[in-house]
């Protein structure tokens, strides 16, 4: 055998491991356009293999043989209530207590006071934070902290709206147990000391959220593109990192609709990587990622 007829062998790639589920271009299409007629997500090809990896675990608990049967399940009569699971399947929940600190420090700093002189002025004023997207909890929890911090006893009408479209992210959230070395991390000492404490659940070591700010905040699953239920305006709402899943036009829509949920000189606090661009007629720029509702 010549050399050049070695070298060729040997740089052979290894034989394509077949796949467990058949899995179709058209599978993709067809859950990517369902996923975002549903829900506004907007799936490229690149996340193909993403989905594929993710749903497995789906198409093996019902005893599915394909991803083409799969797309037929969701059409069929348990499709709605199906499409839930794909959702929790496929969406990356990505956070952390007191990320981007900055819309922290300005909701302590800059909101919160003129709160507090308000509720020493009538008792019954009320404040309202909606956490648009709050994934597994950590940031209505950051709210709540900074909030009793700041108000104290004066909180009891204050309230945080946190929701989400994924079920089990907020199951995690109303539980309120974190791992320790999260928590310790990422929560400010004095915070940390003053609203959690230690629990054992079965065979861990959990942090969990105190009563105190707990009773702040309202879970609710909610989708962004539906109606809202919601009844009266919020002083304050954070959307971060969530609407880098919709398209532009999906961002455009949202970030007017949260205009008409605002109170006057409301604030609107959007993720590092969004921006307000084509809203700055009825908002405006007040620092990081930090908008104000146009008067």
């Amino acid at each position: 055998m010549s050399t050049s007829m070695t070298t060729r062998a040997l740089k052979r790639p290894p034989p394509t491991k077949p796949r467990e589920f058949e899995w179709r271009d058209q599978d993709y299409k067809f859950l990517a356009a369902l996923l975002h007629e549903k829900t506004g997500i907007v799936l490229n090809e690149n996340k193909k293999e993403m989905m594929y990896g993710r749903l497995v675990r789906r198409l093996r608990k019902l005893n599915i043989k394909s991803f083409g049967d799969y797309c037929n399940y969701l059409q069929g009569p348990e499709g709605e209530k199906e499409l839930s699971f794909t959702l929790n399947s496929i969406t990356t929940n990505t956070t952390n207590f007191f990320r981007e600190m900055h819309h922290f420090d300005y909701l302590r700093d800059i909101i919160l006071p003129p709160v507090r002189q308000q509720l020493d002025r009538n008792a019954r004023h009320h404040f309202r934070v909606w956490s648009a997207g709050c994934s597994s909890g950590q940031e209505p929890y950051s709210i709540a902290m900074v909030m009793d911090h700041i108000l104290g006893s004066r909180s009891q009408n204050c309230k945080i709206l946190a929701t989400d479209l994924d079920s089990n992210m907020l199951s995690h959230a109303k539980s309120g147990h974190y791992a320790p070395e999260v928590c310790r991390k990422t929560i400010p000492r004095p915070y940390l000391s003053s609203y959690t404490h230690n629990i054992r659940d079965k065979t861990d070591d959990l942090v969990a959220m105190k009563d105190g700010i707990r009773k702040h905040i309202a879970f609710k699953q909610l989708n962004l593109l539906h109606d809202w239920p919601m009844t009266g305006k919020f002083d304050v709402i954070f959307c971060r990192n969530v609407m880098i899943y919709f398209d532009q036009e999906t961002q455009d829509k949202l970030v007017r609709r949260y205009a008409d949920c605002l109170k006057p000189d409301g604030i609107l606090f959007i993720g590092h990587s969004e921006s307000l661009l084509s809203a700055s007629d009825i908002y405006k720029c007040e620092g990081k990622t930090t908008y104000r509702l146009l008067s």
